[in-house]
């Protein structure tokens, strides 16, 4: 059995998205496939996208026979703690870094590419094998999702043409409404506002930065509109820092564009401002265009090369 499955802390949309399709796509080349996780769904997936009918197994007993594939995400210490790295056959991930690693671990089996989202290289497994039309309406939503959250409704400067096509593609084969995007980041924003506390805690990454001495924890919640969700909600951003001293939150508001970063961490103003070039006004700083985490990590790659 081939396992697709991904991180374990959460699930966002990407890999939600990612696993399912991918498992589906197997299994109508006559493979046996399953997409599993046992992790928590996070707010990129709102009622309105729980409601389609995903097939996700989320109870697994480790078998020494199956075989797995990790989408949208590649550095180890994130797996799920059931993947036997020994028994990895695939990658498909689009945050850098890890490259070389699984390059030769794995070989052709690697597929870390530069492209917005992970959704987008799924459907081009789907086109490679010569069979969209086949493809679910369930299945062409959710990659859809994927693509709209993680290249913040083609906002994001990580955004490729191929997940453009993708998407074009896609809709095809979707039924959704020509307002979705609007519609999608709406509905993910209710959810992220009911229960604040809990959203916070469900899209964190503890980041290590070649420019920065210290590990450092980092929030992220894309919303339709950022508003005043910095002034309203930051002593529970500032929880973050109960984790580690270093923080800060993205808020990413889609209409304007714009991320939002808070934090009360002098130094991390700092690194921020030198990074990013962004001025902070007390502990809030708004940036001139969006910017997502993996990309701010692109960032630091680069200026320490």
């Amino acid at each position: 059995m081939k396992i697709i499955t991904s991180g374990g802390r959460y699930l966002d949309i990407d890999a939600y998205a990612g696993i399912i399709a991918y498992a589906e796509l197997l299994s109508l080349m006559g493979l046996q496939a399953r997409a599993v996780s046992t992790a928590p769904l996070n707010q990129s997936i709102p009622a309105i996208v729980r409601s389609w009918p995903a097939p996700l197994t989320t109870i697994y007993s480790p078998n020494d026979r199956d075989k797995f594939t990790l989408v949208d995400v590649s550095e180890p210490k994130y797996f799920e703690d059931f993947v036997d790295l020994e028994r990895v056959e695939e990658v498909i991930d689009h945050h850098p870094g890890l490259e070389s690693y699984w390059q030769e671990r794995i070989g052709d089996g690697m597929l870390i590419e530069h492209v917005g989202a992970a959704c987008t290289q799924i459907f081009e497994q789907w086109e490679a094998a010569g069979i969209v039309d086949q493809i679910s309406e369930t299945s062409a939503r959710l990659l859809m999702c994927g693509i709209l959250d993680n290249t913040l409704n083609f906002g994001a400067e990580i955004t490729t043409d191929r997940d453009k096509k993708a998407y074009e593609v896609l809709a095809r084969y979707a039924n959704l409404s020509d307002n979705w995007a609007a519609e999608y980041f709406s509905a993910c924003q209710e959810e992220i506002v009911a229960d604040i506390v809990q959203s916070t805690k469900d899209d964190t990454k503890l980041l290590t930065f070649k420019t920065f001495d210290q590990p450092m924890i980092i929030g992220q919640l894309a919303v339709w509109d950022a508003g005043d969700m910095a002034a309203a909600h930051f002593e529970t951003f500032k929880r973050l820092s109960e984790q580690e001293p270093f923080w800060f939150m993205n808020i990413i508001g889609i209409s304007d564009k714009r991320s939002h970063f808070v934090t009360d961490v002098p130094e991390v103003q700092t690194w921020l401002q030198k990074t990013l070039n962004v001025t902070f006004n007390g502990n809030v700083a708004v940036a001139d265009r969006a910017w997502l985490r993996k990309e701010i990590m692109k960032v630091d790659i680069d200026k320490a090369a």
